[in-house]
C-alpha cells in the first residue's frame, strides 16, 4: 500500500509541476553535480561519487547514485587574467518504487577572471535521459486510465549554470530541464518542467585553526514549493569539518567530513526527517567520496571555500 502511495504522488509530479530532480544534501561538498559551470574550475581532474538513500525505511523509496569527473583543458593561463576552459561528464541513477531514471551527460565550462580573485565561470551540460516504469512494481487495486503501462523512453537533457567567485564567498545560478519532455510511453500527461537553483556561500576564518562556512541553497519551479536549505560548516586545518543543515521541506541534517591523506576526502550526512513520513522511516542516509591530486593551498592563502 505505502508502494502505490509514493508511485502516486510520482505520477502526479509528472502530471503537475512539482520536484522532479533528484536532491543531494551534501550539495556544497559536490557542486559539479548541481551547477555545470563548475566544470575543470580546479587546476586538476577531480572524481566525485555521492550515493544516497532516502527515507530509508519505505518501500520503495528514493534511492540515488552519482559519478562525476571534471578536469581543466588547460590548467596553465598563457597571461595573468586569461580565461580557462574545462570539460567533465556525469552519470546518474535515480530508484524510485517502479520508476528508474538513468542520466547521461557531458559538459562544458568557461571560466574568466575579472581580477585575480574574481571569476566568472559559465557552463552548459547536454545528454541523453532513460525513464524507465515497471506496471508490474506499482501493483494498482484497480486499473488507472492515465497510465499507459509498462516502458522505457530515451530524450534529450540540457543544463545551463553560472557561478560567480571572489576569495572568500561564491554564488551559482543553475537551470535545469532546458529541454522540455514529454514521456508519452508512460503517461498520457507526464512531462518535465524547467527547473531552477540558487545557490551561495562564504568562508571566514575564526582562528589559524577553525573556518567558519555556511551556506544556502533555494531550488524552484512552477508550482511547487521552494526548496530552502541552510548549512552551517566548520572546517579545522583543512583536514576535518563538521556541519548542521536545515531542509524546509522535510529534514534537519547532520554533516561529518574528513580527509584520507592528501588526494582523498569523505563525508557523511545523515538527514533527520522532520515531515510526516518520520514515523514510517528510518531518515536519509548519503555518503560523498572526492579524489584530486590537486595540491592543497598553504595556510595563508585566503581562496574560495570549494576550492581547498
Amino acid at each position: 500500500m505505502r508502494n502505490f502511495i509514493c508511485i502516486a504522488i510520482f505520477l502526479i509530479s509528472f502530471s503537475g509541476f512539482s520536484q522532479q530532480l533528484s536532491h543531494i544534501s551534501q550539495w556544497a561538498n559536490h557542486q559539479y553535480a548541481i551547477n555545470p559551470a563548475h566544470t575543470g574550475i580546479k587546476t586538476c581532474l577531480e572524481v566525485q561519487s555521492t550515493i544516497r538513500g532516502q527515507w530509508i525505511k519505505m518501500e520503495g523509496a528514493p534511492v540515488t547514485g552519482m559519478l562525476t569527473v571534471s578536469a581543466p583543458l588547460k590548467a596553465k593561463r598563457k597571461k595573468l587574467l586569461s580565461g580557462r576552459h574545462g570539460i567533465g561528464g556525469m552519470v546518474n541513477y535515480d530508484q524510485i518504487g517502479p520508476f528508474q531514471q538513468f542520466n547521461v551527460q557531458l559538459s562544458y565550462a568557461g571560466h574568466f577572471n575579472f581580477t585575480i580573485d574574481n571569476r566568472l565561470s559559465l557552463g552548459l551540460a547536454a545528454g541523453m535521459s532513460q525513464l524507465s516504469f515497471d506496471l508490474n512494481k506499482a501493483r494498482p487495486l484497480t486499473p488507472d486510465p492515465v497510465i499507459n503501462g509498462s516502458a522505457t523512453e530515451l530524450l534529450p537533457t540540457a543544463t545551463f549554470g553560472a557561478w560567480w567567485n571572489g576569495k572568500n564567498y561564491y554564488a551559482g545560478l543553475s537551470l535545469y530541464n532546458l529541454i522540455p519532455l514529454n514521456w508519452k510511453k508512460i503517461g498520457t500527461n507526464a512531462q518535465s518542467n524547467v527547473h531552477g537553483m540558487i545557490n551561495g556561500g562564504f568562508r571566514k576564518a575564526i582562528n589559524p585553526n577553525w573556518t567558519f562556512l555556511p551556506g544556502m541553497y533555494l531550488g524552484f519551479t512552477k508550482g511547487a514549493p521552494v526548496d530552502l536549505q541552510l548549512q552551517i560548516m566548520m572546517d579545522y586545518q583543512r583536514k576535518f569539518n563538521v556541519g548542521l543543515g536545515y531542509r524546509n521541506t522535510d529534514a534537519v541534517i547532520a554533516f561529518l567530513g574528513f580527509r584520507l591523506g592528501d588526494r582523498w576526502r569523505m563525508m557523511y550526512s545523515f538527514d533527520f526527517i522532520t515531515s510526516k513520513l518520520r514515523t514510517n522511516t528510518l531518515h536519509s542516509h548519503e555518503i560523498t567520496l572526492s579524489f584530486s591530486p590537486c595540491r592543497m593551498p598553504s595556510s595563508d592563502q585566503q581562496l574560495c571555500p570549494l576550492f581547498q
